[in-house]
């Protein structure tokens, strides 16, 4: 017998070969992953351009009446007399109504009042700090209770 193995050796491949053909192997499987997601996914019917022209309609009138109820007088309740009035006019009554009974108490200091400019309502003053009552350091200046002054020595001997 000889020392020879009669049986063809497998070609063996570089490492960076094989690492190579795996990621390409890989981006390929990825894409194709990506594009049967997206084909089954596609809208297949166009928007129908009437349906967005009616929603833009119905949304400009939507705008419309709200910015004329904002905006503008009407009834609410005409048998009662109740009325809608603009929205900046019921914030300047509002203010004046708020001013007035500011200035009308005269224990709310000047700094709550409203400010005469058309922006509106003026930020207090930060309030200063108080200072703390000093506490009693010495027993001398605290007075004794009753009874402890009638137990001590000096209080007995006094006639």
């Amino acid at each position: 017998m000889s020392k020879h193995d009669d049986s063809p050796a497998a070609p063996s491949l570089p490492s960076w070969f094989l690492s190579a053909a795996g990621v390409a192997g890989s981006i390929v499987i990825i894409m194709a992953v990506l594009g049967v997601a997206y084909w089954s996914s596609r809208p297949t019917q166009s928007v129908d351009q009437s349906i967005v022209a009616e929603r833009a309609q119905n949304l400009s009138d939507v705008q419309a009446k709200q910015a004329d109820l904002y905006n503008n007088y009407s009834w609410v309740d005409q048998k009662k007399g109740v009325v809608r009035i603009p929205v900046k006019e019921a914030m300047g009554l509002i203010a004046a109504q708020l001013d007035e009974a500011t200035r009308s108490k005269p224990e709310v200091p000047a700094r709550m009042t409203l400010a005469a400019s058309p922006d509106g309502f003026t930020p207090p003053a930060p309030l200063a700090p108080v200072a703390a009552p000093a506490a009693a350091s010495t027993p001398a200046t605290t007075p004794a209770p009753a009874s402890a002054a009638a137990s001590t020595p000096a209080a007995a001997s006094a006639p």
